[in-house]
């Protein structure tokens, strides 16, 4: 909206769809109907029509499961970390029945008849659209419906290359069909382009609120005070309690340490239901944004070892408040995001991690050092502006290309875009974009 970009929004009425089974999610309808306006950016919400009952959900997983074990007997199963797993997966998801494709997007969702409907019927409103992610139903319709349009679309994956559930044909096939493919990282953008021949992966990442991070009301001392950790040393992990993020491992490093002022400080919502039992542990669950930046500038070091991600924004808010990270390196976005030995450490077990966390904490000028680095990495590359301005431009491209085989009657469409968004700023020249979203 800052850069001249006019957006509606087109969502679902789920504020947390939540897993029925292994291949299946409920969308229940929490926010109300209404339309909506924040900011400028028009947010129309719409049910979900359909979802599988608890029978049908559990039928469909197993027989996705049975395909699965089918396919690890007769091509063997690889051990995470190997450098040829995405080779493997894109095996497995290539050579793979599509009904077992359509099974996973019926079972996964959302599925809106009104939303797809909708889009399809003011489509040409837009000079542009953007959907996400995998692996959801959303993305490959609405692909569907504005390649049948002509219109461009975007597609921004956040794809996790080592996730298994991440690998169906349909997923590469509508990668290929994408106007552009948002990736985070020269890793992710790679990968893409190798399972989609043909698409248009750009490297685009992920913005911050510079603004906000390094607002001088931030207070680490209140933080501690909060939860009782003066005088302690404090490695933070901020991440969904779920065993993909690896928290076994950060808690595998801390007990290795022999300081007992070390805590790890875990922040995040609780998936996997499972105790933290560790003395050198202290797990808040989720806590409010103030508490949350308080904490970055508590920390002294920032640790996520997950395994499965398609950037790292946790890493980037770290680094807002000049505080040293350490990644898996197995994670390919993350060991892309993180310059090992330059703003942080990239490790592959829970010694290593100790030993780097071991190592930052006797010496301070070091960790000043690469948290130092990590800020100017930042404030570099990684704002929302910067972000915007590319996406902005992106636009322009994909809206130009589109105009050459059928060029619209640009006043019409502003005094059209001007009905629709009442609340908007005018623009000296605007480009009207619809975001279409799967998740909440």
């Amino acid at each position: 909206m800052e850069h001249g970009v006019e957006v509606d929004v087109l969502t679902t009425r789920t504020k947390n769809a939540h897993p029925t089974a292994a291949f299946t999610s409920a969308w229940p309808d929490e926010h109300p109907p209404e339309v909506s306006s924040i900011d400028g950016i028009r947010i129309r919400r719409f049910s979900v029509g359909f979802y599988p009952g608890p029978r049908l959900a559990h039928l469909l997983s197993r027989l996705m499961l049975r395909r699965w074990d089918r396919e690890e007997r007769r091509l063997g199963k690889m051990l995470t970390g190997s450098r040829n797993l995405i080779d493997y997966y894109e095996r497995r998801a290539r050579e793979r029945p599509r009904i077992y494709d359509l099974m996973m997007l019926a079972g996964r969702g959302p599925w809106s008849i009104r939303l797809l409907a909708h889009l399809a019927l003011n489509l040409r409103r837009y000079e542009a659209v953007l959907v996400g992610f995998t692996p959801y139903a959303l993305m490959p319709a609405v692909v569907a419906i504005a390649r049948l349009l002509r219109r461009p679309v975007v597609v921004l994956p956040l794809f996790h290359p080592q996730d298994i559930y991440h690998h169906f044909a349909v997923f590469y096939r509508c990668f290929a069909r994408a106007g552009a493919l948002l990736a985070q990282t020269r890793y992710s953008a790679a990968v893409l382009a190798a399972l989609a021949p043909g698409s248009t992966p750009i490297e685009l990442g992920a913005g911050i609120d510079l603004e906000e991070l390094t607002a001088p009301e931030i207070d680490g001392a209140r933080f501690r005070r909060k939860y009782g950790l003066e005088g302690r040393k404090i490695v933070l992990f901020v991440g969904r309690k779920e065993l993909f993020k690896r928290y076994d491992m950060a808690l595998a490093a801390v007990e290795l340490i022999a300081d007992e002022r070390v805590r790890l400080v875990m922040i995040g919502r609780d998936v996997d239901g499972q105790p933290i039992s560790s003395a050198h542990a202290c797990w808040l669950g989720e806590v409010d944004r103030r508490d949350l930046l308080d904490a970055y500038d508590a920390c002294d070091i920032f640790l996520l070892p997950s395994e499965n991600e398609s950037f790292g924004m946790v890493f980037l808010e770290a680094w807002a408040r000049r505080k040293p990270v350490i990644g898996n390196v197995s994670c390919g976005p993350v060991a892309d995001l993180i310059d090992d030995g330059d703003n942080g450490y990239l490790c592959s077990s829970p010694q290593e991690i100790a030993e780097r966390i071991a190592q930052l904490l006797a010496n301070p000028q070091l960790a000043t050092r690469l948290g130092e680095a990590g800020y100017q990495k930042v404030s570099a590359r990684y704002t929302w502006d910067t972000i915007a301005k590319m996406v902005r431009d992106l636009y322009s491209r994909l809206g130009a290309q589109a105009a050459g085989s059928s060029a619209p009657d640009r006043h019409a469409a502003d005094e059209s875009a001007d009905s629709r968004m009442p609340d908007a700023a005018p623009a000296a020249e605007t480009s009207p974009a619809a975001l279409v979203k799967s998740d909440p």
